[in-house]
């Protein structure tokens, strides 16, 4: 019996300890990392049965390893690269939702337009990307359900952090760890696709973004400030991205 006990107790210190996650683990719905991406799925065995796959190959993004401080990026052409996700993000299914991304895009130009994610199927559903149809000095925009919201300056070949909170009628937004919109109005009434696509908004319209995605988490809730703060720092640190503070 002592031996059975010493044995066991021998097995268990030799375990390797679990490594903590880098981010808060509650509610989080997605989470993909460019590292782990396959051509045939993207997936993360930490958020089991989620994934983003293409239609067909020819929509197939690249995936280009050691593209962003020795990590890999997944690289949509802006012609007909788009993953679909099996989330999704609209204000029925998801209330409460925070979006983090890392990207970056190969173009500044507004027009034509090219969005990184959204489930946009006509009515101004919830979506991020360039578009001409802002402010001028705005290219980076947000769909609000009432039209297109201004939301920063996007800069070609720069890697940015986005952290898109969105409540049922409003939304804010921080670009690199600054708070950039603020509880601005956004009352999506309509429920959009059912599903989230990454490269585009989804099936209704062309807008296909053309760059890079190296990280994208979807929580199916708001973030502290706190916890806000802490995943910002986890993915400036992996990417070499300098944070606002």
């Amino acid at each position: 019996m002592k031996r059975v006990v010493l044995l066991l107790l021998l097995v268990v210190a030799c375990r390797k300890p679990e490594t903590p996650m880098p981010i808060p683990a509650n509610g989080v719905a997605l989470w993909l990392i460019a590292d782990e991406a396959k051509p045939d799925a993207w997936t993360n065995a930490k958020v089991p049965g989620v994934d983003a796959k293409a239609a067909s190959a020819d929509e197939r993004p690249a995936i280009v390893p050691n593209a962003l401080n020795g990590h890999a990026v997944v690289r949509f052409d802006g012609e007909n690269d788009m993953l679909k996700t099996n989330i999704g993000i609209g204000p029925t299914r998801m209330p409460d939702a925070t979006i983090i991304a890392v990207f970056r895009s190969s173009t500044a130009e507004r027009s034509p337009l090219r969005k990184l994610y959204g489930n946009d199927d006509g009515g101004f559903d919830r979506a991020v990307g360039l578009d001409d149809r802002a402010e001028a000095e705005k290219n980076y925009t947000l769909f609000t359900g009432m039209g297109v919201q201004g939301y920063f300056h996007l800069e070609a070949d720069k890697t940015y952090v986005t952290v898109d909170q969105f409540s049922a009628k409003a939304f804010s937004g921080w670009v690199n760890g600054k708070a950039t919109l603020t509880n601005i109005e956004a009352p999506w009434a309509n429920e959009g696709l059912p599903n989230l696509y990454l490269g585009n908004t989804g099936t209704v319209f062309h807008e296909m973004w053309k760059g890079d995605l190296a990280e994208i988490i979807v929580y199916a809730r708001h973030l502290t400030a706190e916890e806000r703060a802490r995943v910002e720092g986890y993915l400036a640190g992996r990417y070499q991205i300098a944070l606002a503070r």
